[in-house]
């Protein structure tokens, strides 16, 4: 996809254009919330205002070389996310519904096919919650979003060097933390 035409067709108004990006970006933006914030509506609300923020921005944006679309997406939902942590620190951050929701869920899967990759998914979910936030926020970049090194340095403001640097220590701190968990 050739990112400069696809600015200057949202920057004149297509709305065929406009759709079509959405529909590419929301689960991207949406998942990325959701993995760090754990509830669904909160998620959708800073997905709904990034892409606002994005839209509002986009007469004054100009793509550089080197920089795609979504990094701008992704350094717009970022900072969105923080505000929202900010806001709520400290706070209960799972609804009810989610709660009810999380604490059936196993009964309705095949307990001997699920539970090994429950636990799994499980210890890493709880040793992510256990990492520094930029630790937590690389690992889930680089591993739930598939970005690149170079993707997440740009969304960053880091040097790629410095950015492998970042993923090495964080992927040592959670390996780390599994280890402490696990003989606990």
């Amino acid at each position: 996809m050739d990112e400069r035409k696809v600015i200057e067709r949202l920057k004149s108004g297509d709305e065929v254009a406009f759709r079509e990006f959405f529909e590419f970006y929301y689960s991207r933006i949406f998942n990325y919330a959701y993995r760090r914030i754990k509830m669904k509506e909160i998620a959708e609300d800073i997905t709904s205002e990034t892409f606002y923020k994005f839209i509002k921005s986009l007469p004054s944006f100009d793509l550089k070389e080197g920089y795609h679309i979504d990094t701008w997406l992704y350094a717009i939902e970022r900072n969105l996310v923080r505000d929202w942590f900010r806001k709520n620190l400290g706070r209960e951050t799972l609804d009810l519904e989610e709660k009810f929701d999380r604490a059936y869920e196993p009964l309705l899967k095949d307990p001997y096919d699920s539970f090994a990759s429950e636990y799994i998914n499980k210890t890493i979910s709880d040793a992510l919650e256990r990492l520094p936030g930029q630790y937590k926020e690389i690992i889930v970049m680089r591993f739930y979003e598939n970005k690149s090194i170079k993707e997440i340095a740009d969304i960053l403001g880091k040097s790629e060097d410095a950015t492998k640097v970042l993923q090495f220590r964080a992927l040592k701190k959670l390996k780390d933390i599994i280890e402490e968990m696990l003989n606990e």
